[in-house]
């Protein structure tokens, strides 16, 4: 069994599923790094108050809440377009399971990652906007990996729809390539998972596509 980490949580309740891989099976995670954009005051504000034994990670100058949540690590406020911010999470990550870096970093998880100003905009400048989003975040996961000194492969693992008005699939596609993946699937099957809003106030349960980026460093 090796790690994993997740970009973009939310929901406690809705979290991302890290031992999914295509064709319906399933790989057992010993470690897990959970990543949110929030603030831990903000996070438990917006979603189930749950008890958490927080800590404050100091990485170099950078400093990061954490908590210890059903024996995972969640690290806050993490902006994973900036490759400081990902390495600082997964260095917290590898203090408290005394792992190298590649054990968290190798199997990356993401639901549908939105930018965070997208009620505001039009479909056309939503779909644009998420593309970028997609693309820095790999060209920080790129450089938060060399950073790191990790060599080889990493997976990154994408919940999204084919038809998702908001990026759909070969949009996707593109920037996740324009991102540096040296290769992009789409699982056949599709899968049904949990999803909240992003303000906590209403969750659904719907299919969706599993979408495969590899990278190669």
């Amino acid at each position: 069994m090796s790690g994993a980490m997740t970009i973009a949580e939310g929901d406690l309740r809705f979290k991302v599923d890290v031992s999914v891989v295509f064709g319906g099976g399933a790989a057992a995670k010993k470690y897990v790094l959970r990543t949110t954009l929030d603030s831990i005051g903000v996070w438990k504000a917006k979603y189930v108050k749950v008890n958490t034994s927080p800590f404050q990670g100091r990485v170099k100058t950078t400093l990061k809440d954490a908590a210890i949540i059903d024996k995972e690590v969640w690290v806050f406020n993490v902006d994973a377009t900036r490759s400081v911010d990902v390495v600082a999470a997964i260095e917290i990550a590898m203090k408290v399971y005394q792992v190298p870096a590649a054990d968290i970093i190798r199997d990356i998880y993401v639901k549908n990652l939105n930018i965070e100003s997208e009620n505001l905009m039009e479909s056309q400048a939503k779909v644009r906007a998420n593309k970028a989003l997609y693309k820095n975040t790999c060209n920080a996961i790129r450089e938060a990996a060399e950073k790191l000194g990790v060599r080889g492969e990493i997976n990154l693992w994408v919940f999204s729809s084919n038809v998702n008005p908001k990026i759909p699939q070969q949009d996707l596609h593109q920037s996740l390539n324009e991102g540096g993946a040296r290769s992009v699937a789409t699982d056949e099957l599709q899968y049904k998972i949990w999803s909240g809003s992003n303000d906590g106030e209403r969750a659904e349960r719907f299919k969706t596509n599993l979408h495969l980026a590899k990278f190669t460093l």
